[in-house]
């Protein structure tokens, strides 16, 4: 429920909201970093706070705001919310490598989201670059390019030389013209959190989107799970502002607690009002997982710098096979690992995951002593993997017999205490050196030991095979006669699969 709007009259052509999509390697970063060296002053750039996770720029005298999210993780959250925070997402493809795994991730993305969409075609001053390809590429997967006679507008760029920026630009504002995007600023202020954290200094803070009206420092402002009063109200510079119109990415200090990544924000006329809507939120979680007493389980113990980094990895760590070993989240957090942290880890016996959060000195101290292990990374796209590695240490070993082949005996060269040198004829399979055997003479089993070494005309053999004769140095407190038939085989360790 949200509070009740009022009568709008004061409609105004809202600025596009633009969202980078695409593999890792591709050129996201680089072509945002572009738009900003062509558009923001790099001194003035400089300053961008590290969780800001949006800017804006002007061309042609029209604002464009840019969410720069790291990878997809604030984006998916909020998707999975079902807030539609971007007006046109740009899905970046390198013209010389064509289309990855990411990519198809990202038209996922896009769809779900039904975002107006604009291909990019990066790295065009690249001598392999192969645009035709890659276009031919995208209409497989049902996105058919304005060329290739479909609807979706396709610009050839360079994030490294700059070329076809300003193209880029043009066709956002075009796109953004086309579907003639409006808002009211007579709307009570609303809008989007598209990342939220702790400030050592200011307490709880959110970056936002505004969608409608317009905010003031001083509004009441609340989201499901979060209200407050608005303290300080800054732009993606960092300065602080007294007002933001639709469309401004801003930062918010003046939340009691960090709202959700994807949570809409609304303002009230109260707290009182803003507590109505609030629903119960815990940021902090210590869990009580209930365990199978049949089973393994990860426990992990999950630290991060962002609420939306947080649930990235939660989905990450969710989406990974559980039938055999289990993941137990015992706590999940927004902050540096801490020694409280460490504590619970030995008494839970679990790992601690780092997310671009730091690792004070009392528990670094505390976790060598203690043995605990601390995972420290930046990037979600290989910490499934990682805890995948980790999850198969806890699967059983299984030993297993391979049976290699079976070998008669015709003739005794040497025996010593526990050795003896014999020769014979390979029956069937392969014997192998290393390899361990069993003796057997009229069918009865004698004994066990193991093959030395494997000879033929004195040279040295890793296997010999069916019908070859062969001598074996062999080792073992049975001693082998003429006729006996022994059977070579290996043991291997197994672990089960997750």
């Amino acid at each position: 429920m949200t509070p009740a709007k009022k009568k709008t009259e004061n409609i105004i052509a809202k600025p596009p909201v633009v969202v980078v999509l695409g593999h890792i390697d591709h050129g996201k970063t680089s072509l945002l970093m572009a738009i900003k060296d062509f558009k923001i002053l790099s001194k003035e750039s400089g300053g961008i706070t590290q969780h800001v996770g949006a800017y804006q720029v002007k061309h042609n005298d029209k604002k464009i705001t840019f969410i720069d999210t790291p990878g997809h993780e604030s984006f998916s959250a909020i998707r999975s919310r079902g807030s539609k925070v971007a007006d046109i997402g740009i899905l970046v493809v390198d013209a010389s490598e064509g289309l990855k795994r990411q990519t198809k991730e990202a038209i996922s993305h896009i769809k779900k989201a039904n975002l107006n969409t604009i291909i990019a075609l990066n790295k065009i001053d690249k001598p392999d670059a192969n645009p035709e390809m890659v276009k031919q590429q995208l209409s497989e997967e049902d996105m058919l390019v304005e060329s290739y006679g479909g609807h979706i507008p396709c610009v050839e760029i360079s994030a490294k030389t700059g070329k076809g920026i300003p193209d880029l630009l043009d066709l956002i504002l075009l796109v953004s013209e086309i579907n003639e995007l409006s808002t009211s600023l007579d709307d009570k202020a609303a809008g989007v959190i598209i990342e939220a954290y702790l400030d050592s200094k200011r307490g709880p803070t959110a970056t936002a989107i505004v969608e409608q009206g317009v905010l003031n420092q001083g509004d009441v402002i609340g989201t499901e799970t979060a209200i407050g009063k608005v303290k300080n109200l800054g732009d993606f510079l960092g300065k602080e502002i007294k007002s933001a119109d639709p469309s401004d990415p801003i930062v918010i200090v003046g939340f009691e607690k960090a709202p959700k990544v994807g949570e809409k924000f609304h303002v009230y006329e109260s707290l009182d009002e803003a507590k109505g809507f609030l629903k119960e939120r815990v940021i902090r979680k210590d869990k009580s997982q209930i365990e199978d007493p049949n089973k393994k389980y990860l426990r992990i113990i999950l630290k991060a710098d962002t609420i939306g980094s947080l649930e990235a990895l939660e989905d990450v760590l969710s989406n990974l096979p559980q039938e055999t070993v289990g993941i137990s989240i015992v706590r999940s957090e927004i902050g540096n690992v801490n020694e409280s942290d460490i504590k619970l880890a030995k008494m839970s016996e679990a790992m601690v995951i780092a997310f671009r959060v730091k690792t004070d000195k009392i528990a670094e101290s505390s976790s060598q002593k203690e043995k605990i292990k601390i995972y420290d990374t930046e990037l979600i796209y290989t910490l499934s993997q990682e805890v995948r590695a980790l999850m198969e240490k806890k699967l059983k070993r299984e030993k297993e017999r391979i049976d290699l082949g079976r070998m008669e005996v015709t003739v005794i060269f040497r025996t010593e205490k526990n050795r003896q040198i014999f020769g014979g004829i390979v029956l069937s399979g392969e014997i192998e050196k290393g390899s361990q055997i069993e003796i057997y003479r009229d069918t009865q089993k004698m004994g066990i030991g193991k093959i030395i070494d494997l000879q033929a005309n004195k040279k040295s053999f890793t296997s010999m095979k069916e019908g070859k004769e062969c001598a074996i140095l062999y080792q073992g407190n049975e001693k082998v006669k003429e006729g006996d038939e022994i059977v070579s085989f290996r043991e291997e360790y197994k672990r089960e699969e997750l």
